[in-house]
């Protein structure tokens, strides 16, 4: 009876220790999404580039945030935004490590400008304040064997 007792209190451990390692694991943030795209980087090769941009989805007044056509807004814009990154990556031929700073503002004011022109379009007459960063943004070499 101990015996049975003792290894269904050890499977329980197990069970809710692996329940509780995959449920933070696959937490889904709708925030953030991430490019990565192969670039040529001077002096090092072909190298990852990954990028991260995030958005803010609940600023801190006004009831239109909590509206459905500011939750679509917000998810065209996020897709749409690691689309921007993406051709804006792939349009630079070979990068410096000096270049980032400069290929990261170009990110910033593209999604900028797309944001304030997709907010004329599906949310007319309404302030909407669009807050977004850009993180994770540094070079991965890739690992061959």
């Amino acid at each position: 009876m101990i015996r049975k007792l003792i290894i269904a209190f050890i499977f329980l451990i197990l069970c809710s220790s692996s329940a509780a390692a995959s449920f933070y694991s696959s937490d889904y943030n709708r925030e953030a999404g991430t490019v990565i795209a192969a670039v040529q980087v001077k002096g090092k090769g072909i190298c990852n580039l990954i990028v991260t941009i995030q958005f803010m989805r609940k600023p801190q007044d006004s009831k239109v945030y909590k509206s459905d056509e500011y939750e679509k807004f917000m998810d065209r814009l996020a897709i749409e935004s690691r689309g921007i990154a993406l051709i804006k990556i792939l349009e630079r031929k070979e990068l410096a490590v000096s270049d980032l700073n400069d290929l990261r503002k170009v990110i910033e004011t593209e999604i900028g400008s797309h944001a304030e022109q997709l907010k004329k379009k599906l949310l007319p007459n309404q302030n909407v304040e669009v807050v977004f960063s850009i993180s994770n943004f540094y070079f991965l070499e890739p690992n061959v064997k």
